[in-house]
């Protein structure tokens, strides 16, 4: 008789902080859709979504043990993959320094530094359109990409957890780790940039 699956997530916890692969999946099954458009929001690509999703899962799987159950799982593994997300930026901005100037500036990022682009790429695929429409599609995807680019990193976080996500303040602040009115104070400034940025669009 085929053992019963397991549906209680403090149960599947349990089972996959004792080693359990198949816990550990069930649990990420339920969330692995809204991390991986996390992380695409706060990448560049689709590659580099990629790669910060599956870094993350990794990184949960690995940390899994120190979980102490004292928040929801979800708001546990959104935080993991927002510091993964930030840890690949400071990366890639630490490679791109050393080759262009030959050095590194690793604990220099500053938050108004974050200039991510390609957010474009992201939008779901919708059957064939007409030319104008494509057209249309295209140049709202960059107006949307340059928007985004204008938004420091906590505040693109913000954004994206509100949302593209549609996060409560509260949960935000949680995955943040930082006050309530910070998130709001995040948000009030990304809306206005974005306004203006969309202005033309409204």
């Amino acid at each position: 008789m085929p053992e019963l699956e397991i549906h209680n997530e403090k149960e599947l916890i349990i089972k996959a902080k004792e080693g359990c692969i198949r816990s550990f999946e069930q649990l990420i099954q339920k969330t692995d859709r809204k991390m991986l458009s996390l992380a695409a929001g706060l990448s560049s690509t689709h590659d580099e979504a990629e790669d910060i999703y599956q870094e993350a899962m990794l990184t949960a799987y690995k940390a899994l043990p120190n979980f102490r159950m004292q928040s929801r799982f979800s708001t546990w593994l959104y935080r993991i993959v927002v510091n993964t997300a930030i840890s690949s930026r400071r990366k890639l901005r630490n490679k791109i320094n050393s080759l262009i100037y030959g050095h590194s500036t690793e604990g220099k990022f500053e938050e108004n530094d974050s200039k991510i682009q390609g957010y474009e790429n992201y939008a779901p695929a919708r059957g064939i359109e007409e030319p104008d429409s494509i057209m249309i599609n295209q140049q709202l995807g960059q107006a949307i990409s340059n928007a985004l680019s204008s938004l420091s990193e906590k505040e693109r976080i913000a954004f994206v957890l509100a949302h593209q996500q549609e996060l409560r303040i509260i949960d935000t602040a949680k995955i943040m780790q930082c006050s309530d009115g910070a998130v709001k104070n995040y948000l009030f400034r990304a809306r206005r940039k974005m306004q203006v940025a969309l202005q033309e669009y409204i």
